[in-house]
């Protein structure tokens, strides 16, 4: 079971499209509403970027949260998540604070109010009850679906923006973006910069000769400090350009500065 959203009154509900797995489909959906009502439902649309599925159910005159004003909704602002629970009477409710408002390639806010399987797809909100975004992006390799202290909810105005063509019936794929083939841990006492933890095979990277725990200094020009630097200095990036990346790699001698040249390939990332 997963959670979701009543985003329009005449049946239309938001969810995680990530838990909406091949299986769930062809076995087909079932809601459950804050009422008791069990009805069927229709996988109509999705947009994998964002991690949001729209369902279809035949009801009308539906509950709606009011949205919250985004300009109001600022860092630090108290928030509330939504989920599902075994009790159909009382939902999961975790309280945290908005922790960042442009992440996902400015698509969500982050928050750190504890996010798992249960309760992506559910509202984060406001203490007014005015809903911020819907939860997103639980990652199948984090343990046990845990969001690790951070979470991320699609912000409702790249909902509005999608919800057209959802409805249509598009299931939207996530565009390629220039990939270097590393994943980031966090950053280094020694070196400022962020510690890599892996290095993908056949990876532009590992083709290029960069090693798991070094720690990545610069991306084209650009200081790295941490994850969403790195992130903000490969956006305006294109696939198939080379881009020159420098590195601190402890040595015996010390720490010693390395410079690598890659050509970027492209990589659907959700």
């Amino acid at each position: 079971p997963t959670s979701g959203v009543i985003y329009e009154a005449d049946g239309f509900i938001l969810t995680s499209r990530f838990n909406m797995s091949g299986t769930i489909r062809k076995n087909g959906i079932k809601v459950t509403l804050w009422d008791g009502r069990q009805l069927p439902g229709t996988f109509v649309g999705s947009d994998e970027q964002r991690d949001i599925g729209l369902v279809k159910i035949d009801a009308k005159d539906l509950p709606v949260l009011p949205r919250a004003d985004a300009p109001a909704v600022g860092q630090g602002t108290l928030v509330a998540l939504i989920g599902r629970s075994p009790d159909k009477s009382n939902p999961t409710v975790n309280a945290g604070i908005l922790s960042a408002t442009s992440r996902m390639n400015k698509t969500a806010v982050q928050t750190d109010a504890e996010m798992n399987y249960g309760n992506a797809g559910g509202a984060l909100l406001t203490l007014k009850g005015e809903l911020i975004g819907v939860a997103c992006n639980i990652k199948p390799d984090t343990v046990w679906g845990q969001s690790g202290g951070v979470g991320f909810a699609c912000k409702t105005a790249e909902i509005d923006n999608l919800l057209g063509r959802m409805k249509n019936g598009e299931h939207i794929p996530a565009p390629k973006r220039p990939f270097l083939g590393i994943r980031a841990g966090e950053g280094n006492p020694d070196v400022e910069g962020i510690q890599i933890v892996d290095v993908m095979k056949d990876s532009p990277a590992e083709k290029a000769g960069i090693k798991k725990e070094d720690v990545l200094v610069e991306l084209g020009g650009v200081k790295i400090t941490d994850s969403e630097s790195m992130k903000e200095a490969l956006e305006p990036r294109k696939i198939g350009e080379e881009v020159e990346l420098k590195v601190m790699r402890k040595a015996k001698e010390g720490w010693q500065e390395k410079t690598f040249k890659l050509k970027l390939e492209g990589r659907a990332e959700p």
